[in-house]
């Protein structure tokens, strides 16, 4: 869907997007089990056929910490949340194609706490939803080993 920025950062600053959540278990993300993807994929379908932008949240729900995923249709590697700053890269009249991102968000994750990645320029191939799944995967692991070392960490300090 080709969008103009201006309306792009209007539409995520104000919330006028299509908003959606799942909850996936802790199995069901380190066995890679696509369903989550592909329900998000539905959906994402659909509020692009409508002209819509949309996110879908997959939230992990029986992590022992807090882990969210976030499948956006945007113009550039940012999330929703910073919106505003897609005109530092391109000028408000301009007309961007969305493509399709995956943030990850938790406190474990990084020294950002937060990590994006373009998982389709399109459409969600088959191949691509394995891809995603791969990288939530990974992103949950590498937060599972920082949060198991935290405590090491805190005595240290």
């Amino acid at each position: 869907m080709k969008i103009v920025i201006s309306d792009f950062i209007e539409k995520v600053t104000e919330g006028t997007f299509e908003q959606n959540s799942l909850q996936i278990s802790k199995d069901d993300l380190l066995q890679e089990s696509t369903w989550s993807i592909e329900k998000a994929k539905e959906q994402i379908t659909k509020d692009l056929a409508d002209n819509k932008l949309s996110q879908v949240m997959i939230h992990v729900a029986d992590s022992e910490f807090d882990i969210d995923y976030y499948i956006e249709t945007g113009v550039i590697n940012l999330p929703f949340d910073d919106g505003k700053k897609v005109t530092h890269f391109f000028d408000d009249d301009v007309e961007a194609e969305t493509k399709i991102y995956l943030s990850t968000r938790c406190d474990y994750l990084n020294a950002s706490k937060f990590h994006i990645d373009l998982i389709s320029e399109k459409d969600l191939s088959e191949d691509e939803i394995k891809k995603t799944m791969s990288i939530m995967k990974e992103n949950y692991e590498t937060s599972s080993e920082n949060f198991s070392k935290k405590d090491e960490l805190e005595k240290e300090e």
